[in-house]
């Protein structure tokens, strides 16, 4: 398999599972890989999933009440 392709497997991996790092990697890539059109136009979709995948992430928190550690159920003290 193509290295540009392996990379580009991983970004999307990061970005579905671990947002923030996921955007951090397609900047990387964007940046240091600018130079391959491929590469570049995968940078710019691993970016924005990572948004994506991380504002839906804020709003199910704010909206269900999902701390970070696990579920918080409403009126519970």
């Amino acid at each position: 398999m193509d290295t540009a392709k392996i990379l580009v497997i991983i970004g999307y991996i990061l970005a579905i599972l671990i947002p923030l790092i996921g955007i951090i990697y397609g900047l990387i890539l964007y940046f240091v890989k600018g130079d391959d059109e491929y590469i570049k136009k995968h940078a710019k979709y691993i970016i924005i999933v990572g948004v994506i995948i991380w504002a839906f992430s804020l709003i199910l928190m704010v909206v269900f009440d999902i701390s970070a550690v696990g579920l918080h159920v409403l009126g519970a003290p």
